[in-house]
């Protein structure tokens, strides 16, 4: 489902009320786990009132990032101020660690953007307690 002709983000700035336009990144080998993927990504996105305006699936996932043909079309909407969100199922979709894609939703915020996991970012593991205390 493309979408062209983006409408500006409108969330964020004073005087604009609306849901968030959203695009679903989805990059996964296999064409029908990829729409399942893509379809529960859209899910996330109704629960939160998120509008999806795109749907990006595509199936190198073994191609660096930048040199994806649909991670390149998310950056434009992103870099037009057309979406505010991106959400992927997981986030080896667009990092090769939890700690790069920590990183790469650093970079998001930085640009005003929010990166979403569906399968989230699991929380560190809790101190453990020695007996004595």
């Amino acid at each position: 489902m493309a979408t062209n002709g983006y409408p500006p983000v409108t969330d964020g700035a004073p005087g604009r009320h609306g849901p968030i336009p959203t695009i679903v990144y989805v990059c996964e080998p296999d064409t029908a786990t990829a729409e399942r993927l893509a379809d529960l990504c859209r899910i996330h996105a109704a629960q939160r009132a998120w509008w999806v305006v795109d749907t990006v699936i595509e199936q190198t996932p073994n191609a660096p990032l930048n040199k994806r043909e649909g991670w390149t079309r998310v950056k434009a909407a992103l870099d037009q101020g057309a979406v505010g969100i991106v959400i992927t199922w997981s986030p080896i979709s667009v990092a090769p660690g939890l700690a790069e894609f920590q990183v790469l939703q650093a970079e998001f915020r930085v640009n005003e953007a929010v990166l979403v996991a569906v399968t989230g970012i699991p929380d560190p593991p809790s101190a453990r307690r020695s007996p004595a205390d």
